[in-house]
């Protein structure tokens, strides 16, 4: 009997219960993965290239394997009257069957879905979203699975290429264009900045935290089968580092506080000087140690990797010092490949952008066509200027939509007559340069007209998209480190992106169909 007496307090409320029907809830997380789905079926050969990384990725791993059995067996004595055995010629590894494999399918959604999330699957609130998600059960279900691991989604959608990833931008481009969702024949182009995973980078800061890690990494070399080195005398300078650095910091904004960071400045230099000595002492004899080393090769490529990082660290010690030794005390400015702007993405550079407050990251290309897809994205290596991505950028979306636009329309960032040349010999119409300098490269009848004033006026397009992926996709930071997963992680988020302009010109066809219909049947 059911007690409805509002004080009693149930027992057991989490106890299985009995559902002879489940259905997916009327959520855009559904509409997003019917979507998806839709999309796969069309292009089935995103499935198989899926398969080919995924493939690639397991010979990867199984070629380290059987190295490692070959050095074993290597170093194992046989028993005597027992011949060596024949080895012919060298056959190329192949995968055998094994243990299931999660399919390249649901990889595929994986895929799609992290870019939705704007997250990676080990976070917390993903997490927890994806096991609650009554649609993700309902999916994974019928399709005859669990719900993969956090951490096996995350090692199988990285081992996606990025190749793939444009080829779902080419299925998707192609699908908008065979339902007539859009022509292709206006583009419009612009940049943004990208906040990268990296902290803001000081000169006394990369200093305390280069040795921090020359240290860390230096005393627990015995994880990799090398003796530690001793850097006793290297941890007391680096306590002093820390309060210098300290003070450097508490001294902006007081007064003779520029004078005050210099003398800090002055014994911070001095100190960084004698660890790199001290360092470079203790690391001399590692190299051949490492060469002497009898491990396994995944183990041996392990120590020479950790062997490449000390000495890398170092030599970016010896440039953070020189750069600083030029800036602070001889006042000179530095030359930005000079610099070391972050300790953990070397790909990250400074990115100013307008009025706009810089940050150490990227600066993305996009593209947008008329009904707002993404039609192209670059990822240039530091603060390329936007005047040398134009026509690049302009020969991709051609190739990848088969569609010359009649309309090409960018800030003046992208002014140069080469490009009004280059754009014209492709046999574009309409090539409008907002701004003094776009104004200068065209003619007068051809800016007061009709065609250029509203390619300039569609200029406020490409605003509104910046702003809808960084608030709805957390396009203005990214959680990967380098420049191919960032452009990994960008690129997931603009499939997402074009995913949910899809849906969204799909639901205002539909609405327009239906208020067509009345009038018809009266008619």
């Amino acid at each position: 009997m059911t007690c409805n007496n509002s004080s009693v307090i149930p027992s057991s409320p989490f106890s299985p219960i009995a559902i002879l029907f489940l259905d997916t809830a009327d959520s855009d997380l559904c509409s997003f993965l019917e979507e998806a789905h839709a999309l796969i079926q069309e292009a089935h050969s995103l499935v198989a290239a899926v398969e080919n990384d995924l493939n690639a990725h397991a010979l990867r791993k199984k070629a380290i394997r059987v190295a490692d059995a070959e050095w074993h067996e290597n170093k194992t004595l046989r028993l005597p009257d027992i011949p060596e055995p024949a080895h012919g010629p060298e056959q190329p590894l192949v995968l055998m069957e094994g243990r299931p494999r999660t399919p390249a399918y649901v990889v595929l959604i994986a895929m799609l879905l992290r870019g939705y999330v704007a997250a990676g699957f080990k976070s917390s609130d993903v997490a927890s979203s994806m096991v609650e998600s009554i649609t993700l059960r309902v999916f994974f279900t019928n399709l005859g699975f669990k719900m993969p691991g956090r951490s096996t989604l995350t090692e199988l959608v990285n081992a996606v290429t990025n190749e793939t990833r444009l080829l779902v931008l080419d299925a998707q481009l192609a699908r908008a264009l065979h339902l007539k969702l859009d022509d292709f024949k206006t583009i419009l182009q612009d940049s943004t900045h990208v906040e990268g995973n990296t902290a803001w980078p000081t000169d006394s800061r990369l200093m305390v935290d280069l040795v921090s890690r020359l240290i860390r990494v230096g005393e627990s070399l015995d994880r990799v089968h090398l003796a530690p080195i001793k850097l006793g005398q290297v941890r007391t300078l680096l306590a002093k580092m820390v309060r210098l650095n300290r003070e450097i910091e508490f001294s902006h904004g007081k007064k003779d506080g520029a004078r005050t960071r210099c003398q800090h400045y002055k014994k911070l230099l001095r100190m960084s000087k004698q660890i790199h000595v001290l360092v470079s002492q203790e690391m001399a004899p590692l190299a051949e140690a490492a060469k002497a080393l009898d491990l396994r090769p995944s183990q041996r490529e392990m120590a020479d990797r950790t062997v490449e990082h000390l000495h890398a660290d170092l030599e970016a010690l010896d440039k953070v010092c020189a750069a600083c030794e030029a800036r602070v005390l001889r006042e000179e400015k530095v030359p930005m490949s000079q610099k070391i702007l972050s300790l953990s993405d070397p790909d990250a550079g400074f990115i100013s952008k307008g009025q706009r407050e810089p940050v150490i990251g990227y600066k993305p290309q996009i593209a947008r066509t008329g009904a707002g897809f993404i039609a192209g994205l670059h990822l240039p290596q530091g603060n390329a200027p936007d005047s040398k991505q134009l026509v690049a950028m302009i020969d991709d979306v051609i190739a990848r939509t088969k569609v010359i636009p009649t309309v090409v329309s960018v800030d003046d960032g992208y002014s140069s007559a080469d490009n009004v040349s280059a754009l014209k010999s492709r046999l574009i119409n309409v090539i409008s340069i907002n701004g003094a300098k776009g104004r200068a490269l065209t003619s007068r009848a051809d800016w007061e007209s009709e065609a250029y004033a509203q390619a300039r006026d569609k200029r406020s397009a490409v605003e509104s998209l910046m702003f809808t992926l960084k608030h709805g996709f957390d396009f203005g930071e990214v959680a990967r480190r380098g420049l191919t997963a960032v452009y990994a992680e960008l690129l997931e988020k603009a499939l997402a992106y074009n995913m949910c302009v899809m849906i969204r010109l799909h639901n205002a066809a539909v609405v327009a169909t239906a208020e067509v219909e009345p009038t018809e049947v009266a008619a």
